[in-house]
């Protein structure tokens, strides 16, 4: 993965990843990783590297990049180092336990069925999405492991389509260290990103705690 840094003339509108993805549509592949007032940093992969910048340097000689209704002066655009953010700033399994909040509609879509929320289906859907954006580095469950994550606590209220949202808790205590750590980067990917069908169209946002 490559990383782009655009940085902008400060913005009034406040926006969150989850908005941005929702609003902005550079290429099939662009992951967004922060943004705040004067900046966007956004990931792609190498092969997509290239029609990234095009589009941004397309939007600055245009002059026509607008997020809703504001519109964003580009200042600079920078290729940056590809960096794994400080530990302390990723979310981690404390205490073998953490509890998902769905906060928007969450639909399982497996080919035309519409499924219920299982801990496996959470896992290997959003692995699947996960390596789609990071090729060279993929993440291959262990399938033994992971159906020795219990679910504590389970308080969703189902909707149409077979969507859901409320909180699962979930006990890692039985999964090993290096099993719980690709857990941990599914998770935090899956916090920006979304989760499971429709996750462009703000379904599947959740919280971590």
């Amino acid at each position: 993965m490559k990383n782009i840094l655009i940085k902008t003339a400060r913005r009034k509108n406040y926006l969150d990843i989850c908005d941005l993805e929702n609003k902005i549509k550079f290429t099939d592949k662009t992951v967004f990783s922060s943004i705040d007032s004067e900046s966007i940093e956004l990931s792609v992969p190498e092969e997509e590297i290239n029609l990234l910048i095009n589009k941004i340097l397309e939007y600055k000689l245009n002059d026509n990049f607008y997020i809703d209704d504001e519109k964003v002066i580009i200042k600079e655009i920078k290729l940056t180092e590809h960096k794994q953010k400080a530990e302390e700033k990723r979310f981690k399994i404390k205490n073998n336990s953490l509890t998902i909040v769905f906060k928007s509609p969450t639909i399982f879509k497996v080919g035309y069925n519409f499924l219920d929320f299982s801990v496996s289906l959470l896992f290997l859907l959003s692995a699947k999405k996960y390596n789609k954006y990071f090729k060279d580095n993929k993440i291959i469950l262990d399938k033994e492991e992971l159906k020795k994550i219990n679910v504590v606590e389970e308080n969703l209220e189902k909707a149409e389509f077979n969507s859901f949202m409320g909180e699962v808790k979930l006990d890692f205590s039985n999964i090993s260290d290096e099993e719980k750590e690709k857990y941990e980067h599914i998770l935090n990917f899956i916090l920006k990103n979304g989760v499971a069908y429709k996750q462009k169209k703000h379904y599947g946002r959740i919280n971590l705690i």
